[in-house]
């Protein structure tokens, strides 16, 4: 399909009846998370897949543009950035939706929902590693390949509408999805400099001597971190999809945030 776009061509790549407009209803999410409920014994887990339903829009944004888009070397980049961005929401949804879930059914059946404190912990923190790991491979091609990023809620607009080329406006998301996603990065630094100074203090050698490696090793993360996205975060929409004429045309016009759509 790809192979059928032209740079600066305008028009509705297929129509949205066309059949490959995939949509999973809220109903058969939650049936399945009812379902791996019981068969783990585990309803964190099942939590965990009943907030898939939050990452999919970014996924089918992330395929949809590696159908149309021309430029791989832009849309392959982007494509992880969207694939991290909907692991990102899924697993903070649902780190927000169990504790308000647990605290619920604990007060109903007055029974010890600790355990599934600490496995829908474990999940959050496992999520937020690979939403980090798939970030950053692609913050780290994006700077191999000098691709500049400009990412919002927009292109799920022209996904759902099959419209190509884009014409992004308002506000640059990535930096807040590549901040979110180094979570983790932030919480390694943190601990190891409070479990650094509580070894140092007790004289503790080797813990001490672990607690420096973890926190050198997170902070050299967070620094080529900042620095690498300081070097892909397209200022403008003209930086990333500066080929596509259309936007070339508009970049004088202002857009009220009133106008811009919202997923």
């Amino acid at each position: 399909m790809a192979d059928d776009v032209r740079p600066g061509e305008l028009f509705e790549i297929e129509p949205t009846t066309s059949g490959r407009q995939w949509h999973i209803p809220w109903w058969l999410l939650l049936a399945v998370a009812i379902v791996v409920t019981e068969l783990t014994a585990h309803p964190a887990i099942g939590v965990a897949v009943f907030c898939l339903k939050f990452g999919l829009n970014d996924w089918r944004t992330a395929a949809w543009l590696c159908r149309v888009d021309p430029q791989p070397r832009r849309s392959h980049t982007i494509w992880w950035f969207l694939v991290g961005s909907g692991f990102l929401k899924i697993f903070l949804m649902s780190s927000v939706a169990f504790p308000v879930l647990a605290g619920w059914w604990s007060v109903i059946t007055q029974q010890n929902v600790w355990p599934e404190f600490l496995v829908a912990m474990t999940i959050g923190l496992c999520g937020m590693f690979f939403s980090f790991v798939v970030n950053h491979i692609g913050l780290y091609l994006a700077a191999r390949r000098h691709v500049r990023v400009w990412v919002n809620r927009q292109l799920h607009r022209y996904r759902d509408s099959n419209v190509w080329p884009v014409r992004l406006t308002g506000t640059n998301r990535l930096r807040d999805l590549l901040n979110g996603s180094a979570i983790p990065a932030i919480l390694a630094f943190i601990v190891g400099i409070a479990c650094l100074i509580v070894f140092g203090i007790q004289n503790v050698l080797r813990p001490a001597l672990i607690s420096g490696i973890v926190a050198t090793v997170s902070s050299l993360i967070l620094l080529g971190h900042g620095l690498s996205v300081k070097r892909i975060v397209a200022r403008s929409p003209l930086e990333c999809w500066g080929d596509l004429p259309e936007l070339e045309a508009d970049d004088s016009e202002t857009t009220s945030p009133d106008s811009l759509w919202v997923s």
